[in-house]
């Protein structure tokens, strides 16, 4: 590290700083985060850069965050802080367990360091003030990621290589210098990287591609395949920019609901779109809902297409990295994969209140007298609930003197009488009907008075019990959330 000198003369530097300016990655005063793991690539940007500050007019903060992979990864750590203080730049340096976020998230090993990484950089971002993430991506990234997606049956999405500025704030200096450019700028600044033994080992595709499947491609067919392949990457990344913009307004008139957990579709809506579209608005959607596409693949699109036009109304299927991916009839569901409830069943308490742990509820019983409650308005049968209590006793004389109720989900061969139908219906076609979702039917709590079905909470009551003229004492029941005020 004896010969860094003035920088600016070099070729290196000056055509960083031509890209820098040409895509108006950094503006004055800025604090440009600089991603550091130690190897050839995020050396020569730091050094770089480092040259270019002052005619950049911007403030550098080296960044590294140690995924705790590897053996040598705290010595990794160390060399990174080494050459930060040698330039006399701020560091910040944290640990990650990736391998234990990876399960907590239920993630692939790469896509948990890919979140912990960005989730890094936010965090130091907020610290330091910091507007930019330099990254350390070069020209033969983008090759070698193209002919990656090429062989995994990417589309025009992973084709179109690697951009080099993303959401106006992740930078890409050394995105148009070769390998062989970075090597030989370090070579003349007497700086060695460390050496990543995995970067080597052609068990990894990535490794396989740049170590055998480039050279061979470029003896036997094309010595400029590296930049043949970056020529066909940024044609097909232009044209993909202006199909996300298309895409990303067909996505937002099929948006249902979108927050955090879950983005829900209007199946009718989508269908409307050319298919190109189509699988753009579900990348789109799997892309908010993990913040990346990586994992997904052909096969998952065509699969998620196969079940919106398919003959079954309800129907599940498991995406990558913990997501799931519904249709509940007309709705077309992205979520979180969720642990199953199983049977549940409650006894509930005649008069009080009652928490049902299996759904984060309660249910709230009450007697009262129709003739001192005349003007009392009866519920929908919905939340609320109200019962002719002397029918219930009829009902309850085989058991003891308390009311024999019961919360539970259903059953097999579960039938009642809905309010207002004058037969009975199995609670399997009554959900059907009712267009209740598949998945949902064995959440929905039922009330029951021994082997008798009361009220489908959420949907309606029994009519054999209903409030009649002559009724003179009434069950009031009303269910609710435990976070959320009764009605």
């Amino acid at each position: 590290m004896e010969k860094i000198g003035d920088l600016m003369t070099t070729d290196f530097v000056y055509q960083m700083h031509r890209f820098i300016r040409q895509h108006k990655m950094i503006m004055d005063g800025e604090t440009v985060l600089v991603a550091v793991s130690g190897g050839a690539d995020s050396l020569a940007l730091l050094y770089g850069l480092h040259a270019l500050r002052q005619k950049l007019k911007c403030h550098l903060h080296v960044v590294h965050l140690n995924h705790c992979l590897r053996p040598e990864a705290d010595t990794d750590a160390d060399f990174v802080r080494q050459h930060a203080e040698h330039l006399n730049l701020p560091c910040t340096i944290e640990q990650a367990d990736v391998f234990r976020l990876a399960k907590q998230w239920k993630l692939s090993v790469e896509t948990a360091g890919r979140k912990a990484r960005y989730q890094f950089y936010d965090s130091v971002c907020s610290e330091t003030d910091a507007t930019k993430v330099a990254l350390g991506h070069q020209k033969d990234d983008i090759a070698e990621t193209v002919l990656m997606n090429l062989i995994r049956g990417s589309g025009t999405d992973g084709l179109k290589g690697i951009s080099p500025v993303r959401d106006r704030k992740f930078i890409r200096p050394l995105i148009e210098l070769t390998r062989q450019q970075v090597v030989t700028f370090l070579n003349s600044i007497d700086v060695v990287p460390r050496q990543d033994a995995t970067n080597t080992d052609t068990y990894y595709l990535r490794n396989h591609i740049r170590h055998e499947l480039i050279p061979r491609l470029a003896n036997n067919y094309n010595p400029n395949i590296r930049a043949a392949l970056s020529r066909t990457a940024d044609v097909l990344g232009t044209e993909a920019e202006y199909f996300d913009t298309i895409a990303r307004t067909a996505f937002e008139t099929c948006q249902i609901q979108v927050s955090q957990e879950t983005i829900t579709l209007d199946r009718e809506k989508f269908r409307q779109h050319h298919l190109a579209l189509q699988r753009r608005i579900l990348r789109q959607s799997v892309s908010q809902m993990l913040g990346a596409t990586s994992d997904l693949y052909f096969p998952h699109c065509n699969a998620m297409l196969s079940l919106i036009e398919g003959e079954t109304p309800n129907a599940v299927l498991p995406l990558p990295n913990g997501l799931q991916f519904r249709r509940a009839y007309q709705r077309l569901i992205f979520e979180q994969k969720t642990a199953e409830i199983g049977n549940f069943s409650y006894p509930i308490t005649t008069v009080g209140e009652t928490y049902i742990a299996a759904l984060n509820a309660k249910i709230t019983v009450e007697f009262g007298n129709v003739i001192s409650n005349r003007k009392r308005t009866f519920p929908d049968g919905k939340f609320e609930a109200i019962f002719d209590y002397e029918m219930l006793r009829i009902l309850a004389e085989p058991f003891e003197e308390a009311l024999p109720l019961t919360l539970r989900n259903r059953r097999e061969g579960d039938r009642f009488q809905p309010y207002g139908m004058q037969g009975r219906k199995k609670i399997k076609d009554f959900f059907i009907d009712a267009k209740v979702p598949r998945h949902e039917r064995d959440n929905i709590p039922l009330l029951v008075c021994g082997d008798v079905i009361l009220w489908v909470v959420g949907y309606t009551t029994s009519e054999p019990f209903k409030i009649e003229p002559h009724t003179q004492r009434y069950l009031y029941l009303n269910y609710a959330n435990s976070n959320e005020t009764a009605i």
